[in-house]
């Protein structure tokens, strides 16, 4: 259940458990005699609610170890990536970071699957972008969709769009855009300087399919060292075991 759905199925249930509960309370004080039928209602609604709360927290509860045992084993291994990264790039590990992102279903409706971050490894704390990221928006959306290596001199794009208004954004390309609307670039525009994002691919025997990616951040100044084969062969090597570790049975859902 994603972090919004169950923000409101709690609501709806608190909602619900405190509608039944004042109705019968009601009733036990003779405040309120409504027909037999509702005071089941109200009794049923009640249990009702008060398994699934139990239900959803026990699962949830469940899900958090999974998942909590899933980052430790993809810091395993993104944390030798780290330093393989600083003497193939020839950047300083204070200046590098690597996360992990997985596709999950999108909780609205007929949107494009969300980038659920499993980890995130930096020696410097930086400002989040606070974007909700999504297949086709950003460098790792845009990787996601297209399946491939996507590496983007960020810092040299924003210079390029500093002057470009609303009406403008409209009529850029995807590649120049990465998906984002006007006010979501407005919000992560020089927070990034060069990303490379490598897709983690899953084989089924119906093909494969992309099932998330490797991110990885750098200074301006190692843009053509990340975009060197060797540099893009370690990062993908790192996608293989994390793809299968992301694949195991029953934790695709979580």
């Amino acid at each position: 259940m994603g972090g919004s759905v169950r923000f409101w199925w709690r609501v709806v249930a608190a909602a619900v458990a405190a509608a039944a509960g004042l109705g019968l309370g009601l009733v036990r004080t003779d405040v309120w005699q409504p027909p037999q039928d509702l005071i089941v209602a109200l009794i049923t609604a009640g249990v009702v609610v008060a398994f699934l709360t139990a239900t959803e927290a026990a699962i949830d509860q469940y899900r958090h170890g999974h998942v909590q045992e899933l980052r430790e084993q993809s810091r395993a291994v993104l944390a030798p990536l780290l330093m393989e990264l600083e003497n193939t790039t020839g950047a300083s590990t204070r200046d590098l970071a690597v996360a992990a992102y997985r596709l999950r279903p999108s909780i609205v409706p007929f949107r494009k699957p969300r980038l659920e971050r499993l980890i995130r490894m930096q020696l410097v704390i930086r400002v989040t972008s606070g974007i909700a990221w999504r297949a086709g928006v950003g460098v790792i959306g845009q990787c996601v969709e297209r399946g491939e290596d996507v590496v983007e001199n960020l810092a040299a794009l924003d210079e390029q769009l500093a002057d470009v208004t609303a009406e403008e954004w409209a009529e850029l390309p995807v590649d120049l855009t990465y998906g984002f609307s006007y006010d979501e670039y407005q919000g992560v525009r020089g927070k990034y300087e060069v990303v490379l994002a490598t897709p983690m691919i899953k084989d089924t025997p119906l093909g494969s399919r992309v099932i998330g990616c490797i991110a990885v951040d750098a200074p301006a100044t190692a843009f053509d060292a990340m975009a060197d084969e060797t540099t893009r062969g370690l990062v993908a090597a790192a996608a293989v075991p994390l793809a299968a570790l992301i694949s195991r049975p029953g934790l695709e859902w979580r």
